[in-house]
């Protein structure tokens, strides 16, 4: 005789799909009544289904629309490394392949701080074989085993303090530039976009001659002296195009200017030139930079709006919004690994008929054209895939920030919010 326990399971397997259809029903036609008889938990249905599979007016299916496609796919672009377990990710999870922490100092890993960078196989090997024991790197083994734990600087540099580590990191990606090493480390799908000219230089095929900014832990050995005070933790600096060699966090400023609010809303979109380094001819925000060495996010934030938008800085300190941070980790196609953070502002701009209007136009060599587009031109735009990929992730924070796409409208809506704020498992401002 099949037990209570067996027939409750056969139930919900012939019934279960029919209860969402009925509860949706039900909350469109709230005087829908159900029977009292109990049903056979074999045959008949439960009394408060009968009205989900019996036949009902056509009208009743036609309140439910189809659900717009996903933007999970988009923020998937941008934030694509799988997530990991721990303080930082030690292999990647589907390749298996095996990431060296790089620390400043070698007590930093035995205290088990996060480290400053991530070093696939064939960086390490290009450490250990160039720089050996007189370089300025020191390689932690396993007392057991002897495999390479962790890399740092040497007491030496450490006691010189941030110049000789600058120094350091600029001597060995220079080296690597004139070797022709790691061409493809700027990012996997940037071969796809090179000019002539870059493809002629050989390495890091975007090399900017801009320095980067690189955190360590505010518990570093390196630190003990610093303040601490808003991105008092910078240890040294890093060449824009070799961070994600070294596997570095890299920092950036995302700025949205739109007219309008709500269903109304329009957003400036700019159209990257087809001589940018990176993406070029893509769709942007409406500004964005990376911050480099010495400034602030806000600092920059303006000198970009200048540059890029011909918005004057008093014009932007006036009427510009700080809307928070977004985090993710791209991994290129060649496997180099970018943890990126980007500061947010948005820059809601007055009515065209105001006086302080001022209309956002190509200033320098990297815009080539803006437009102003309604919110589902750009939502189209970005399904279509013109979109830069880090781009179309601070989009979709902004339409979810504005209440353009809510959870009603988003069916990954929570899964989206974990990509766009993630631990990143490197240093980081603090």
């Amino acid at each position: 005789m099949p037990s209570l326990q067996s027939e409750h399971k056969e139930w919900a397997k012939t019934w279960g799909p029919h209860i969402d259809l009925f509860l949706r029903i039900q909350r469109n036609f709230p005087g829908t009544a159900a029977p009292d008889a109990a049903p056979d938990a074999k045959t008949q249905a439960p009394p408060y289904l009968h009205y989900a599979i019996h036949p009902v007016p056509t009208t009743i299916y036609t309140t439910q629309m189809a659900a717009p496609p996903s933007l999970l796919p988009f923020v998937l672009n941008a934030d694509n490394f799988p997530h990991h377990t721990g303080t930082y990710p030690t292999h990647h999870p589907e390749t298996n392949e095996h990431y060296t922490p790089f620390h400043v100092a070698a007590a930093d890993h035995a205290a088990k701080l996060y480290p400053v960078g991530l070093l696939r196989p064939a960086v390490l090997i290009a450490l250990v074989v160039e720089e050996g024991a007189e370089g300025p790197y020191e390689f932690v083994r396993d007392p057991k085993t002897q495999d390479i734990e962790c890399v740092a600087f040497t007491a030496a540099v450490l006691a010189q303090g941030h110049e000789a580590m600058n120094a350091a990191i600029a001597a060995t990606a220079a080296r690597w530039k004139q070797a022709g090493k790691f061409p493809e480390a700027l990012d996997g799908a940037l071969s796809l976009y090179l000019t002539p000219a870059l493809a002629a230089d050989g390495f890091l095929k975007g090399w900017r001659n801009e320095l980067y900014a690189i955190y360590a832990s505010p518990k570093s050995a390196a630190l003990t002296n610093a303040p601490r005070a808003p991105f008092g933790n910078l240890v040294f600096g890093c060449e824009r195009a070799a961070c994600a060699v070294f596997g570095f966090a890299t920092f950036g400023v995302h700025m949205t200017a739109y007219e309008g609010e709500g269903q109304d809303m329009k957003i400036w979109v700019p159209r990257r030139s087809p001589t940018k380094a990176t993406w070029p001819g893509m769709l942007d925000n409406s500004v964005a930079g990376g911050i480099e060495m010495g400034y602030t996010p806000f600092n920059t934030i303006v000198k970009e709006c200048d540059e890029e938008a011909s918005l004057p800085a008093d014009f932007v300190k006036k009427r510009l919004r700080n809307a928070g941070v977004t985090t993710y980790f791209y991994i290129t196609s060649a496997g180099f690994l970018q943890p990126e953070i980007e500061y947010i502002y948005d820059l809601p701009l007055p009515p065209r008929d105001s006086a302080e209007y001022v209309l956002p136009r190509p200033h320098d060599d990297e815009v080539e054209s803006f437009e102003l587009k309604t919110v589902p031109e750009t939502i189209a735009a970005l399904q279509a895939g013109e979109f830069k990929p880090n781009c179309g992730l601070i989009l979709v924070d902004f339409l979810m920030r504005h209440g353009l796409v809510t959870p009603e409208t988003e069916q990954n809506y929570l899964e989206i919010s974990w990509h766009m704020h993630r631990r990143i498992g490197v240093g980081c401002p603090a």
